[in-house]
């Protein structure tokens, strides 16, 4: 089976094992990284739609108590994930 890395073909039985186990863990983690985006998504759509009923469901300002509530907006949690991650 033919390998392709940087346009240029290669025969996959010539490999060394070292090399294809670092091609497999390559592959494995790019398809991580595709699922954990996927899950980011989703994640920032419940906060969204969680974020909205929320405020739906708030009284109204003459009926707000002095306790407060604090939730961030998706985009701030995901600012916060990707500095964390960096």
């Amino acid at each position: 089976m033919a390998i392709t890395i940087d346009g240029k073909e290669y025969d996959e039985a010539t490999l060394d094992n070292n090399v294809k186990n670092s091609i497999n863990q390559v592959q494995n983690s790019n398809n991580a990284i595709v699922r954990l985006q996927a899950e980011i998504l989703n994640h920032q759509i419940l906060i969204a739609h969680h974020s909205k009923n929320i405020k739906d469901k708030l009284p109204a300002d003459d009926e707000a108590t002095t306790e407060g509530i604090t939730t961030n907006s998706a985009s701030d949690a995901v600012a916060a994930a990707e500095a964390e991650i960096k």
